[in-house]
């Protein structure tokens, strides 16, 4: 009797493990539709990936402080890339373009030194 259950425990383990390596098999696609569809896929995120980019935003609010901020930013930090932006209601003051959050969150550290009210805003250009 011990023998049969030590055979019949042999035998499931040995079908589990080779229905676990059946799933690591490569996915074929014979279906065109399928493939096509997974190619937009693709496609759409690369894209997505390739235009999204971090900004640091220093300010937010009237014309006026806007472009004073702007200026004075302009004036201390030449080799960083700014920008003022209107959207309704504000005016806002957004600084450099960063691949990576990383990077952007170590520009922001020394930003908010000067530019206390400074965070990080995720963009797109789709």
């Amino acid at each position: 009797m011990k023998k049969i259950k030590f055979l019949i425990t042999i035998c499931l383990f040995l079908f589990s493990i080779w229905d676990i390596s059946a799933q690591d098999e490569d996915v074929f696609y014979n279906d065109t539709l399928t493939k096509k569809f997974f190619q937009i896929k693709k496609d759409f995120s690369k894209k997505t990936f390739e235009s999204t980019y971090y900004t640091i935003q220093i300010f937010y609010g009237s014309l006026n402080e806007a472009d004073s901020i702007y200026s004075d930013f302009k004036e201390n930090y030449e080799d960083t890339k700014s920008e003022l932006i209107f959207e309704t209601p504000n005016y806002k003051v957004r600084i450099g373009e960063y691949k990576d959050i990383n990077v952007a969150a170590q520009s922001l550290e020394k930003i908010r030194r000067v530019y206390p009210g400074s965070f990080i805003i995720k963009l797109s250009d789709l």
